[in-house]
Formats: C-alpha cells, structure tokens, sequence
C-alpha cells in the first residue's frame, strides 16, 4: 500500500495534486534496476515535478539537491517519488515510461476519475486500486481538519501538527508569505511527495 493513499481535505483542493513513486519489486526485478531507476528518475525531473525527494541522500527539492550526485547514488532499490501539480506533465511521464518499458512498478495517487483518466489518455490500464477508507479509531486524538491537510501530505509524517499550526498562524496574521510557508512545511518530507502548490493555494485561502 502506498503512503500517498491517505491525504485529507476537501475533494477540490486534489484537482492538481499527483503523488508519483517508482521502484523495482523486491526479489523479483531488484538486481542490476539501478540503471532503469535513474532513467525513470530523469524523466520525471526532465518534466518538473512541483517536487521531488530522495531517502538516499535524504533531501528534497525543496531544501534543493544536485541532480547528478542524486542520479549518481541511484541504487537497485532506490524508489523514486516525488509530486506533479500538473495533469499533462504526469501524461507526458506516463507517455515516455510507456515507451521505453523500464519493468519498474508505477504508482500514481489522486482523485480516482482523473487518475483513471490520465491512464486511459495514455493506453494503460492499472494494474490495481488502492482506495482511502476513511480513519478509524479515537479520531479525538487526531489533529484538526485544517491541520490533517497538511501533515497527511507526508505519508512518513514528517511534518508536525506544531509547525503546522505555527505557520498557519504566521500566515494568517500576514507575517509570512504563503509561498515561503508552503516552502517550510515541505522541508522535512524526504520523500518529496508534499505538494507545495496545494499548500500554497491552502494556505492562500486561510489569509
């Protein structure tokens, strides 16, 4: 199951919100795919993710990485993740894995109807579908809604409820700029699956 699957919020803020990972299965095609890694690594960044991360080098586009030492660390079971904002770059990714039939597994995480339109557009058919239930459980303890739009941007839960509701409060009171805010809660999520642009434009509305 994919840490993506469970971001919280209003189905409108998930028009342009794509979580993207890509990795070899273990024990099956791990051997020698560092070299297919870097090439699906190179066609995602050729395309401009709104963000990207690696656990390898443990940095994030938005703390800012060298491109070639990343690619030049690449190994068997390094994945790569990252997020697109926008629908056609993550055609044009599909598109070109498509063609150059890597072998490596896909995952691609948004609102069902427009990710099942991204693969018909591309003449794929998904492999399977992981869907979000909903949270179980003493939900009291969670925090609040506004707050879970954020931190469920980092499957790993990175990013502190604390540092949320820090700088939303900064935002609100226009002592910071939405951009630098968004910035700042994208910094610990190595895995580079934040949407900074969601952020942003949540962070936009809260003003």
């Amino acid at each position: 199951m994919s840490h993506t699957l469970h971001r919280f919020g209003p189905e409108e803020t998930f028009q342009n919100d794509f979580p993207f990972i890509s990795r070899p299965a273990m024990k099956f095609n791990d051997k020698g795919a560092a070299p297919k890694m870097r090439r699906v690594m190179e066609i995602c960044l050729d395309e401009g993710p709104v963000n990207w991360g690696s656990l390898t080098t443990k940095q994030n586009l938005t703390l800012g990485f060298d491109r070639e030492e990343l690619l030049n660390k690449t190994e068997d079971n390094s994945p790569a993740m990252g997020c697109f904002d926008d629908r056609q770059k993550v055609v044009n990714v599909l598109k070109k894995l498509k063609e150059e039939d890597l072998g490596m597994s896909v995952v691609v995480t948004g609102l069902r109807d427009k990710v099942e339109d991204i693969c018909h557009e591309v003449g794929l058919t998904p492999h399977s579908a992981d869907l979000a239930l909903g949270i179980f459980g003493d939900t009291s303890r969670l925090p609040d809604d506004e707050t879970m739009c954020y931190t469920t941007m980092c499957g790993h839960a990175m990013i502190s409820a604390g540092l949320v509701k820090q700088i939303r409060k900064a935002v609100v009171e226009g002592r910071m700029e939405p951009e630098k805010a968004a910035k700042i809660l994208a910094k610990p999520c190595y895995c580079g699956i934040f949407n900074i642009t969601r952020a942003e434009n949540l962070l936009e509305a809260e003003k």
